[in-house]
């Protein structure tokens, strides 16, 4: 018997998976909200398999308890809306919550629980624990895809539960380079695999299917200024240099005082196709100037009281021989100006594309 299931044509009833995916799901960041629905496209695309994604509140049992004895009051902001609009609209939630005192029969429905990716093992925030490493029932089957920690190290009091939580995974993939180090210390395996963000995995026709153009937006040249970091005098200044030199606008879509703050995941997938420049401290800024082929500029990031979060960049410029888009307090305009050979990243592209739907297809599809 042949059966449709979201579009795609399966043969018996038992032909479709069932796979639950563990990730940050707060609102608020377009790159976690983007990796979300392309992990999802992907494994539907390549497997029998329909995906949920887990309604995580993980979180300290104190900040717990908290939450139910005193409720978030209120309504939500204008910019958690649109981005609650997106997820209603594009990403398939389960109804069921997880957190890191979980005990949920129902988890038991998934053949397989993905963890990934974004920062869901950074030890630096206390809510990434139990729960995103799967660690439910040894009965679970729980893989992880593109995961992040984040960081270069782990808080020495957490190094203990996160070996034992990895050890128990049937399959373990990681984001950067040191993740991989720090996995392999942490459970002294060998198989620990390296994969492409699952922003990276859909192309960028795909992602034009669901951007949207801003109702702001007058169609004039601009840059597209994304820092999630602490604001650097130096380089907005040179920005503003830049901008003014080049008759461009500038567009920031972080500022709060900003008129394009209240966008979502497909606006700001619409502004980074159509920007001459991206100048940013975000990861997935930087992944979808690739994809999209435009020049963009990469600012080293800058948190109080965190350790640096470089490693995923260094990781994706490595990959990609783009060592030079670095800002390095020099010329703006000699980074910015100069060309991307997109024929070389593009095939390096195919090759980690293909080895991380393969990892995907392996890993889902056992039994």
């Amino acid at each position: 018997m042949e059966i449709i299931y979201r579009g795609k044509r399966v043969r018996g009833e038992f032909a479709v998976k069932k796979v639950g995916i563990i990730t940050i799901t707060g609102l608020g960041n377009y790159g976690n909200r983007l990796q979300n629905y392309a992990l999802q496209q992907v494994i539907e695309k390549i497997t029998p398999c329909c995906c949920e994604t887990l309604i995580n509140k993980s979180c300290r049992l104190k900040g717990y308890i908290k939450k139910i004895i005193m409720p978030r009051k209120g309504k939500l902001s204008q910019r958690e809306q649109i981005f609650q609009q997106f997820n209603e609209e594009f990403v398939h939630f389960s109804d069921i919550k997880i957190n890191n005192i979980t005990k949920n029969h129902r988890l038991q429905e998934f053949d397989c629980l993905v963890c990934g990716s974004d920062q869901i093992w950074n030890s630096d925030y206390p809510e990434n624990d139990k729960a995103n490493f799967g660690y439910f029932s040894p009965k679970i089957k729980v893989i992880s895809y593109a995961a992040s920690f984040g960081t270069d190290t782990i808080a020495q009091n957490k190094k203990k539960r996160y070996s034992k939580y990895l050890k128990r995974m049937a399959a373990i993939s990681v984001r950067e380079e040191k993740g991989k180090e720090l996995a392999n210390q942490l459970t002294g395996r060998e198989d620990i695999y390296l994969h492409l963000d699952p922003t990276l995995l859909l192309r960028a026709e795909e992602w034009k299917k669901i951007e949207k153009k801003p109702k702001l937006y007058d169609g004039g040249n601009y840059i597209l200024k994304y820092f999630l970091g602490e604001k650097d005098s130096k380089i907005n200044q040179d920005i503003e240099k830049f901008a003014k030199a080049n008759k461009l606008t500038i567009i920031d879509v972080i500022s709060q005082d900003s008129p394009y703050y209240n966008i979502g995941p497909s606006e700001f997938l619409f502004l980074e196709r159509n920007a001459e420049v991206i100048i940013t401290d975000s990861f997935h800024a930087c992944v979808f100037a690739i994809l999209n082929e435009r020049p963009f500029v990469v600012v080293e990031r800058k948190e109080k009281n965190f350790q640096s979060m470089g490693s995923r960049i260094d990781t994706l410029l490595d990959k990609f021989h783009l060592e030079n888009r670095r800002y390095d307090a020099g010329s703006l305009d000699e980074t910015a100006g100069t060309p991307i050979n997109y024929t070389r990243v593009n095939e390096i592209l195919e090759i980690e594309r293909n080895d991380s739907i393969q990892y995907l297809k392996k890993y889902i599809g056992e039994n």
